[in-house]
C-alpha cells in the first residue's frame, strides 16, 4: 500500500482535473477550519506493566482548495489539496534513565522522567473522496495521502530521584527545556546558551538547559517522523445555502508515523545501550470545516 497510495491519488486527481470536458459538472471549492489531532500507538510499559506514555489532543488548522466532478445531483467524486497541522500532546511519566557523557565516557543513571512535548507536524494532504448528497446533507468517504513539510516540538523534561547505576550515588534533580526540530536537529546537540551543571559520581558534567530532538542519540538515525502519511477519511457536511457549507471529518491514519530505527525508548536501555522501538504510531484527526463550493 505504501507504493500504491501515491499513484492512486495521482491518477484520481489527474482524472478530476483533466479527464472530463463537461465543465458544467465540475465543482470548485475552498475550505478552512480546525484540526483536533492526536496520535495513537502502543505505550512503553514499566516493569510492573503500567503504561508510561500517553497522547493528548492538540488543536491545529487546515486550509485548502478542492475540485470535484458531479455525476448527477446525488453523487460525485472530489479531490482536495490541504495544508494541515497535526500532532499531539505527548506525555511520558515514569521509570527512566539518563546517560551523562564526558570525555568519551558514559555514565548510566536511573530515575524518573516526565516528558511533556507539544508535537506539531504540518502536512500537505491530498484527500480523494466519493460523496453522496441527500437534500442539504453530504456524506463522503475515501482516502488521503499526506507529505510531511514541517515537524517540530517543544516542552519540558523533569528528571528526579536519579542515581548512578554502578555506585548508586544520587544526582540532583533536573528541569530541562525541549526545543525539537525533527527534520534538522543533530545527534547529541542542544540549544546553545544557558547550561546545567550536574555532579555525576566524581565528575562534573555540563549539559544544555534546552535539549534538541536527538540530544540522547549517539549517532544519526535519520528523522523520527516518516515523510509520508496515508489513511482513511469519512465526513458529513451540511449546506446552509447552495454554496456555503459546514462539515466534520474523521481522518484515520494507516501509515506508521515513526521510523523504527529512530524511535528511541525513554524507559529503559540494554545494559546502557540505547533501545529503538519497533511499534506503530498513527495520526487520528477530527476536522471541523467551513467552506464554499461553486
Amino acid at each position: 500500500m505504501k507504493t500504491l497510495s501515491p499513484c492512486f491519488f495521482g491518477v484520481l486527481l489527474a482524472v478530476l482535473f483533466l479527464a472530463t470536458p463537461a465543465q458544467a459538472q465540475l465543482r470548485y471549492g475552498f475550505k478552512t477550519g480546525l484540526n483536533f489531532a492526536s496520535m495513537n500507538g502502543p505505550s512503553e510499559l514499566s516493569g510492573s506493566g503500567a503504561e508510561l506514555e500517553s497522547w493528548g489532543t492538540i488543536t491545529g488548522f487546515h486550509i485548502g482548495l478542492s475540485l470535484g466532478y458531479k455525476f448527477n445531483d446525488y453523487v460525485g467524486v472530489r479531490g482536495e489539496i490541504l495544508y494541515s497541522k497535526k500532532g499531539a500532546k505527548y506525555t511520558f511519566d515514569g521509570p527512566s534513565y539518563r546517560i551523562f557523557r564526558l570525555d568519551g565516557v558514559s555514565t548510566l543513571t536511573t530515575g524518573n522522567s516526565r516528558y511533556l512535548i507539544n508535537i506539531n507536524n504540518a502536512y500537505l494532504d491530498i484527500p480523494v473522496v466519493a460523496y453522496g448528497r441527500w437534500k442539504d446533507f453530504e456524506l463522503s468517504a475515501g482516502m488521503y495521502a499526506g507529505l510531511l513539510v514541517q515537524s517540530i516540538g517543544d516542552g519540558s523534561l523533569t528528571y528526579t530521584n536519579g542515581r548512578t547505576s554502578v555506585l548508586q550515588n544520587p544526582i540532583a534533580d533536573l528541569e530541562l527545556f525541549l526545543d525539537h526540530n525533527y527534520r534538522k536537529d543533530e545527534p547529541g546537540r542542544g540549544i546553545e546558551g544557558q547550561t546545567e551543571v550536574v555532579q555525576v559520581d566524581a565528575k562534573t558534567v555540563e549539559l544544555p538547559k534546552t535539549l534538541g530532538a536527538y540530544y540522547d542519540y549517539t549517532e544519526d538515525k535519520g528523522n523520527l517522523y516518516n515523510p509520508l502519511d496515508y489513511g482513511l477519511v469519512a465526513g458529513l457536511s451540511y449546506f446552509m445555502s447552495r454554496s456555503l457549507f459546514i462539515g466534520v471529518r474523521l481522518q484515520y491514519g494507516l501509515a506508521d508515523l515513526t521510523k523504527n530505527a529512530a524511535d528511541l525508548s525513554k524507559g529503559s536501555t540494554d545494559n546502557g545501550n540505547l533501545i529503538y522501538r519497533n511499534d506503530k504510531d498513527r495520526n487520528v484527526v477530527i476536522q471541523a470545516s467551513v467552506g464554499f463550493s461553486f
